[in-house]
């Protein structure tokens, strides 16, 4: 099979060795419009004695035309986000299968057509929101809604991080994530919980957001948000209170939800799952053994047995599609 790769930065490239451990006896071809080839490992760290064309065999392919011409039998686009609806687009024309890595679009423009696009065509593509493969993350949202700590009333998600050190090997103010251009910003950017929040309890009623670039750091973004989302639950109104920002240490990631008999709570950065139940007291269940690179690993395995099977991906294009709204959503808002 063939593998075409639209972005081989820190992600594209673990991408690429995990489609390897998959895939072992894979062609490879990348776009490539720079000369910017040095190898970045699964720590983010770069070795600039390494050259992954040379050392993976990549064919190197000059643009679009050449790679669609290349024939591939499914592309893996992990470039910045401005270019993701043009890339996707042009691919699904062209019948590719598409692992899109999130989020789907910087805007609104164009998403309706591609959903369309991608259905009439009969091309899946996936979109890369790996914490869905997170058993940890699993057992949550099995706890929420088997309703295990009674009727819920509220739900709270705090997502903190510091993306100026997301990247060694870059300017944080050059990195994607930090550039209005490139489709960057801390909602866009941190737009996983955003995903699971809809998978969870589907669109929202309303949105109340604030923020901003409220930081001294040298952006054109937000690197803030703090949102009040008003769902729907079983007839009845289920507010959400969610802190997130990129400029924040240390880092923090949880949602917790609060029920009539207690709460059920995930630690993203512990990978612990605790219930405290009035009647049943403090119950927790560890999930640290799950190595982080598992879910990117189980994440590409699914898309290529889905391939294999011809059945929808689990993070289709369009089980997303609230999510990514809501996400445009929040940062129109804080936009004014």
């Amino acid at each position: 099979m063939k593998a075409l790769f639209l972005g081989l930065g820190g992600v594209g490239q673990r991408h690429l060795r995990n489609l390897l451990q998959i895939m072992p006896d894979v062609e490879l071809g990348a776009v490539r419009h720079s000369d910017r080839a040095f190898e970045i490992g699964y720590d983010l760290q770069p070795n600039h004695d390494v050259d992954i064309m040379e050392k993976y065999g990549i064919a190197r392919l000059a643009n679009m035309d050449e790679a669609i011409a290349w024939q591939p039998d499914f592309a893996i686009i992990a470039s910045p986000t401005s270019a993701h609806m043009e890339q996707t687009s042009a691919l699904v024309k062209a019948s590719v299968p598409v692992f899109l890595e999130k989020p789907i679009s910087a805007d609104s423009e164009g998403l309706d057509e591609l959903l369309a696009l991608s259905e009439e065509k009969k091309v899946p593509v996936m979109v890369g929101y790996m914490f869905r493969f997170h058993p940890g993350v699993q057992r949550f949202m099995q706890l929420v809604a088997e309703q295990a700590t009674g009727r819920p009333h509220t739900m709270h998600i705090q997502l903190n991080s510091y993306m100026p050190s997301w990247h060694s090997y870059e300017k944080y103010n050059e990195f994607y994530a930090g550039r209005k251009s490139l489709g960057g910003g801390a909602v866009l950017s941190e737009i996983h919980e955003l995903d699971l929040l809809t998978a969870m309890l589907g669109a929202p009623e309303f949105v109340h957001s604030a923020g901003g670039k409220l930081s001294s750091l040298d952006l054109d973004v937000e690197d803030t948000a703090c949102s009040l989302i008003q769902f729907d639950l079983d007839g009845r109104p289920f507010p959400v209170t969610m802190q997130m920002s990129f400029i924040q240490r240390p880092p923090t990631r949880s949602i917790t939800l609060y029920g009539e008999l207690g709460t059920i709570n995930w630690e993203g950065m512990t990978s612990i799952v605790t219930i405290n139940h009035v009647d049943n007291g403090k119950i927790q269940e560890d999930f640290s053994y799950f190595e982080r690179n598992q879910m990117f690993i189980d994440e590409l395995t699914h898309f290529i047995n889905c391939l294999e099977h011809k059945t929808a991906p689990l993070s289709n294009i369009k089980s997303v599609m609230k999510g990514h709204r809501l996400a445009l959503t929040i940062r129109e808002l804080i936009d004014g």
